[in-house]
């Protein structure tokens, strides 16, 4: 994978371009003769809601019983990650136990796992340094995993991890959904933002996506700046960000948009900007939406979010291992890891997704279960 080592308050400039091997399809790099316009081609491009799912390969015939885990984390994104996770293993007749952790402190929640006796274990979001030694064993011992959300190549990588079927959401893939939003604010500022984005950098995935943001605004915007604002869990837990983010903008007037790099991020920021008297200077944006940030787009208190199906995320993280079960080889591994994303920036898109339901209220397109399903020969 890349290197992602984030880069605090920096203007952007064509140096901030990110490595290679994580650079975005050309469509999400805005030519510079015209800025405002290009981007707003490749943003006019990711309004289209997916109807389908990311993957075609598929078993035959159903597969044997299995025990799988799941490993679920503190953050709330976690909850949306596995708010399908019965469902799934409903309907492959799996037996299903489900682990809560901390992102950070993972490793005794592999080891009762291991202790359980999974066949596979799924896990989002937490580095596979904090677990390497149990995961060593449980591959030893024939356990098979499934991640999401981190920087690990898999085994349908060249140099990938033996034992590791799929990394979904992975670096190459919030990168570019940084690089999109980036287009987006180009569009919208006329080529003219200073963004700040609030990251929690102790996840890679969001050092990447930071890079993907600041990336496109160099090759799209040399004139827009940029600068980072790194948060950390404990002041997501503690509801600190909205004072940080004021005085962000009290020592920063000249900032236009504030980033978010996740849904969880801005709870009680826009009422602060409010009372502050700031909420006319700048507009609040962000990747991966939850339900409260579609509903401040409602209100206008928010200009866009982008999804991020985390539900469907997990689904194919199971389709990972139902494949590895089958001894079929997971060919769209790679086009599957992108997942799905689209630009809500509108009350009535926002509204209508709203009125879906759910925790999330996009897990994927619609009836994706029933699609998986298909490819798992039991729907």
């Amino acid at each position: 994978t890349a290197d992602t080592t984030a880069t605090a308050e920096t203007t952007a400039t064509a140096d901030t371009t990110a490595t290679a091997d994580t650079t975005a399809p050309a469509e999400t790099a805005a030519p510079a003769d015209d800025p405002a316009a290009a981007a707003q081609a490749i943003v006019d491009g990711l309004r289209q809601i997916p109807t389908e799912i990311p993957v075609k390969t598929g078993v035959t015939a159903p597969v044997e019983k299995k025990k799988i885990a799941w490993l679920a984390c503190e953050l709330p994104s976690c909850a949306e990650v596995g708010e399908d996770a019965q469902a799934f293993a409903d309907a492959l007749g799996w037996e299903l136990k489900t682990i809560n952790i901390k992102s950070f402190e993972p490793a005794p929640g592999v080891q009762q796992a291991i202790d359980w006796g999974a066949d596979y274990i799924t896990i989002t979001g937490s580095p596979l340094a904090l677990f390497q030694e149990q995961f060593d064993a449980a591959v030893a011992k024939g356990i098979k995993f499934a991640f999401g959300y981190t920087n690990e190549d898999p085994q349908t990588v060249d140099g990938g991890i033996e034992g590791l079927l799929t990394t979904m959401g992975d670096d190459t893939s919030t990168y570019a959904n940084g690089e999109r939003m980036a287009n987006w604010i180009i569009a919208d500022s006329k080529a003219a933002a200073n963004v700040v984005m609030v990251n929690i950098r102790d996840f890679q995935v969001l050092v990447s996506e930071e890079e993907g943001v600041k990336a496109g605004l160099a090759a799209g915007c040399p004139t827009c700046k940029f600068e980072g604002l790194p948060v950390t869990i404990d002041d997501l837990g503690a509801g600190k960000i909205p004072q940080l983010v004021v005085s962000y903008l009290q020592e920063n007037p000249d900032t236009n948009y504030v980033h978010f790099a996740f849904g969880g991020l801005p709870t009680g920021v826009s009422e602060a900007i409010k009372t502050a008297g700031l909420a006319d200077k700048v507009k609040l944006t962000g990747i991966d939406f939850s339900a409260p940030n579609l509903q401040e787009v409602v209100d206008g208190t928010h200009s866009v979010w982008t999804s991020n199906p985390k539900a469907m995320a997990l689904g194919l993280m199971f389709h990972a291992c139902v494949l590895d079960a089958a001894g079929v080889e997971f060919t769209d591994e790679r086009e599957a890891a992108k997942l799905s994303t689209f630009f809500v920036d509108t009350p009535e898109a926002a509204k209508a997704i709203l009125d879906g339901g759910g925790l999330q209220n996009w897990k994927g397109p619609e009836g994706y279960l029933d699609q998986l399903k298909k490819l798992w020969a039991v729907g």
